[in-house]
């Protein structure tokens, strides 16, 4: 009878613990997303710009980031598999911590690219850690839902972190403010790291064993991508379209809108809030309607905002336009990791490290072309010119049509599952 009274009472406490490691995840994120945003879209591009008149570099810099991120993301979510997510989720904030304020002080453009390398290494040992985490934590009813609480983080981190390091840029009069206020931002994120994230995760536990070699197989990570070969080239495709503009928007922003740093985070700010507060009702469309559906449903609005945008100068229409590509990201993204989180088991963060490689080598490979074609490539139509400033938008827009088409192939309703049963 007293066994019995307990077990109740013993699996309340088990989901107790389990929303305790989820929210503190969800901090985690939410507090590294604001310094990554401050620095990777809000820092970096003007500084290098108008400060140290190194606007050709933006895109080299930028894919010096990528570039490490994208090589080691797939390794790193192994080696939370082999040594537990913990000590991966601080690496990454305490190396970017140490590189944010060393940014002020190193002036040539390989220095620049080191430490944007640097910083892409701890970026690598976070973001598949942390996503394996979350998929550690909840159960598989939930884990979309528990995905659309990762990108309510990445949107406030979106919409504040142009804000807070516009406004101390602007108060201080200095474009070097910001980087120090990031530098505080990952401290605190290894403050919570340590307080709040759990040593160990129940289910990533069940799937580890003794057995697992200690080192990094490349094997092992060759065997991982091929479990996920659709989604690895949706991932190249969507990411190399917006690698294309992520470094450009403020730069656009600034030098054809005409707006502060701060005026750009204001007008960034209230949409991002709303589908930061819409992206856990969004997230559970994934879970209740269907994960295929909710992803081919939100890379079509993405694409569709994406084709307007190019050709408006009005805020207000840029504002709408935003907004349905924003809809169509907060309904797409955490669908598209439920589906690949209920994939591999004890290879978990490998399958995740494979799936975010892919889309880093597009971010990687689509950064420095935006750059080159915003600063050098006009299109020319006949007598009709496109502004030279318009054509990485305008290889958005493709990147996300043929992303689409990929999704209508690949994700028909149950197929994923399906075949990742049968094999």
């Amino acid at each position: 009878m007293e066994a019995s009274r307990l077990k109740p009472q013993i699996g309340l406490l088990r989901r107790s613990s389990r929303g305790r490691a989820l929210l503190a995840l969800v901090a985690l994120a939410g507090v590294v997303e604001l310094a990554y945003a401050v620095v990777n879209f809000s820092a970096m591009p003007p500084y290098l710009r108008f400060e140290l008149g190194l606007g050709a570099w933006v895109g080299a810099v930028g894919a010096a980031f990528l570039l490490a991120e994208t090589v080691l993301k797939s390794p790193l979510g192994l080696l939370s598999d082999r040594f537990g997510r913990k000590r991966l989720l601080l690496v990454g904030p305490l190396i970017s911590m140490v590189t944010a304020p060393l940014t002020v002080v190193v002036h040539h453009p390989l220095g620049l690219m080191l430490l944007r390398a640097l910083d892409g290494v701890g970026a690598a040992a976070l973001w598949p850690t942390i996503f394996a985490a979350v998929a550690d934590v909840v159960e598989e009813k939930d884990r979309s839902t528990a995905m659309s609480l990762l990108n309510v983080t990445y949107l406030i981190g979106v919409a504040m972190g142009p804000l807070l390091g516009g406004l101390v840029n602007d108060l201080t009069g200095s474009r070097t403010a910001s980087f120090y206020l990031a530098s505080l931002l990952f401290l605190l994120a290894m403050v919570v790291c340590l307080v709040g994230v759990p040593a160990r995760f129940p289910r990533h536990a069940e799937h580890h064993t003794d057995v697992q070699p200690p080192h990094i197989s490349l094997r092992e990570m060759w065997e991982s991508a091929k479990m996920v070969p659709d989604t690895l080239l949706l991932g190249f495709i969507s990411f190399f379209g917006i690698g294309m503009v992520m470094l450009l928007v403020k730069l656009y922003a600034m030098e054809v809108l005409h707006l502060s740093e701060s005026a750009y985070g204001v007008l960034l700010l209230p949409p991002a809030v709303v589908f930061a507060l819409a992206s856990i009702p969004a997230g559970r469309i994934g879970d209740l309607w269907g994960r295929e559906r909710a992803m081919r449903l939100g890379v079509g609005l993405a694409m569709a905002g994406m084709w307007f945008i190019p050709f408006v100068h009005n805020y207000w229409v840029l504002l709408i336009c935003g907004c349905i590509v924003g809809l169509g990201y907060i309904l797409a993204i955490p669908a598209w990791m439920a589906l690949v989180s209920e994939i591999g088991g004890s290879r978990r963060g490998a399958v995740m490290g494979a799936v975010f490689t892919a889309q880093g080598v597009g971010a990687m490979l689509g950064a420095p072309l935006g750059a080159y074609l915003y600063d050098k490539v006009p299109i020319r139509i006949g007598e009709w010119v496109i502004p030279s400033h318009i054509t990485p938008f305008l290889g958005t827009a493709l990147a996300l049509t043929v992303s689409f088409i990929l999704t209508v192939w690949f994700f028909r309703d149950g197929r994923r599952v399906r075949r990742t049963d049968a094999s």
